[in-house]
């Protein structure tokens, strides 16, 4: 459990899982939960000065081994869970503040959206570009490329001006686009998605936009039948050009002639009327003092519904063989529909309230444009992903597949990076239903859909794919082929990422050795990513 003493300097030994449970840890008083700044120099200047490990825990969404893992050693290792942190403000309590000119927000990394969100909200102000859920904390959503549904808006974290980062002294530092040049490269492409190795970033600076009225931000959610390239192209790109913001699910099982893509959508107005009011929020500090993180699992029939989930996914029979995922999958989008005209109501775009303990595979593909030629790439992808689970003997996804398009941007590690300044990316999610092992060690992957994800996975990378840095991936081995999956996160895999992003990987390495001499920092999972 998280601290509740008044010495938060203490360590506990809490079982440390991530939300999809895919990662665990146990350690041997490892975990802190500093309030103040003080607190976590002490904490810093003392796993400094032993020569240990230190990473920090968010909300636990990520599902690469970021934070720990069963490979973390059971010593030497510290890790951080900055739920309760605070040093904003004169008196250095204060966890959120806003600029002068209203233009910006700084805050501590601890903090979740959907409390963000509420403040933003009550100083009538939003977010340039959100994810469906708020339970993510700030600081995992900039140390990964987190991105929204803003058709015009980069990732998360190219949305954030400056960062604060303590370094292995203690001192804080701010890097922001003053910060001086390492040779060709801004540092701020280092710590925007610096996955934690730069130091603990204790707080964001994150531009915002003005929101007078509650209106300001209008939001629907309709139908499609797009049965082939053509009309899918023409169809989706006038909907991307006359909304803001838009967050699209494709039912692979739909019957010819009926709905197979559904679009939630947002516009960005300048409104009247009504000033907004924000929803009350439980902040991080209580949640942690629970210990719950994240999303809140289905309550009552999360089991039941994962069960039969995992069962529809491998179900193998002639002509029926994808009854039970089609229906799953269909039901799964009558929810979101309700959720999304819920939050519409309120005038929100944090529709996401709880969500079923799933695994996801994405991956950000570059587009020239958003024109119905460009977007025959995503066709292309959508229909090869349902050609394979419609075949009675295949793998069957129990979930839509999610897809959204953002803008490119110049982040090193960023699945986004580009040399185009008018790129577009898509970025498709794939979704599975995984059960735990018996003794809690993580999950019993079946072959049948490690097979499908490394198959799936191949057609994506052939199409100049990167992999989202916070889920799942890696499940095969380039040498050998998508043949036989592996487990995600293949260390084969993971020196092929590497050699085709060489220059930039190295550039992010070199600034985090000058920031980190000693590898504080760095984890095990992090110095495969970089080479080393």
């Amino acid at each position: 459990m998280p601290q509740t003493s008044t010495d938060n300097t203490k360590p506990s030994s809490p079982l440390w899982l991530n939300w999809s449970q895919n990662l665990f840890y146990q350690g041997d008083n490892y975990y802190y939960t500093p309030r103040t700044r003080a607190e976590l120099q002490a904490i810093v200047s003392t796993a400094a000065a032993q020569d240990k490990q230190l990473r920090v825990s968010g909300q636990r969404h990520s599902q690469t081994p970021l934070v720990a893992s069963s490979e973390t050693p059971a010593s030497g290792v510290v890790i951080l869970d900055l739920s309760c942190y605070a040093d904003l403000g004169r008196e250095g309590d204060q966890r959120m503040q806003i600029s002068s000119d209203g233009k910006s927000v700084t805050v501590n990394t601890g903090v979740r959206e959907d409390e963000l969100d509420a403040f933003l909200t009550q100083n009538k102000l939003m977010l340039e570009t959100v994810t469906a859920g708020g339970f993510f904390s700030l600081g995992g959503m900039t140390a990964v490329d987190v991105h929204g549904a803003t058709v015009q808006a980069p990732i998360f974290a190219e949305t954030v001006t400056a960062f604060a980062i303590m370094g292995p002294s203690g001192i804080v530092n701010t890097i922001d686009a003053s910060t001086p040049k390492v040779g060709a490269w801004s540092p701020l492409q280092f710590a925007r998605v610096s996955l934690g190795s730069l130091g603990i970033v204790t707080a964001v600076t994150i531009s915002v936009l003005p929101r007078p009225f509650a209106n300001c931000l209008a939001a629907g959610i309709s139908d499609f039948v797009w049965e082939n390239a053509a009309n899918f192209g023409a169809g989706l790109s006038a909907l991307l050009a006359s909304k803001s913001r838009v967050e699209t699910f494709f039912n692979p099982y739909a019957l010819t002639g009926t709905s197979n893509f559904t679009a939630a959508w947002w516009n960005v107005e300048s409104g009247s009327g009504v000033a907004p009011v924000a929803e009350p929020t439980t902040d991080a500090c209580q949640l942690a003092q629970k210990n719950e993180f994240g999303a809140p699992y289905l309550p009552y029939a999360e089991k039941i519904a994962e069960d039969a989930a995992i069962y529809a996914q491998s179900f193998d029979a002639p002509i029926v063989g994808t009854a039970a995922a089609a229906m799953i999958t269909s039901t799964a989008i009558s929810v979101i529909k309700g959720e999304v005209k819920k939050a519409a109501q309120k005038n929100s775009d944090l529709w996401l309230n709880e969500a079923a303990r799933v695994i996801f595979m994405s991956y950000f593909i570059e587009l020239p444009d958003l024109g119905a030629e460009s977007l025959s790439t995503v066709w292309g992808a959508l229909k090869s992903v349902s050609d394979k689970v419609n075949k009675s003997s295949n793998f069957h996804i129990a979930a839509p597949m999610e897809f959204r398009f953002i803008k490119g941007g110049n982040t090193a590690m960023a699945g986004t990076y580009t040399s185009n300044a008018d790129a577009y990316f898509v970025n498709l999610d794939l979704i599975a239903f995984v059960a735990v092992h018996e003794d809690n060690s993580g999950l019993d992957y079946p072959t049948k859909l490690l097979n499908f994800f490394a198959e799936v996975e191949s057609e994506w990378v052939a199409l100049g794919g990167w992999p989202h840095n916070g889920k799942m991936y890696g499940f095969y081995d380039p040498t050998t082929g998508p043949g036989t999956g592996t487990q995600p996160f293949n260390p084969a895999f993971l020196k092929q990422l590497r050699s085709r992003r060489t220059e930039r990987v190295q550039a992010f390495d070199d600034y985090r050795q000058s920031c980190d001499p000693t590898g504080m920092f760095v984890n095990a999972y992090v110095a495969r990513l970089v080479g080393e």
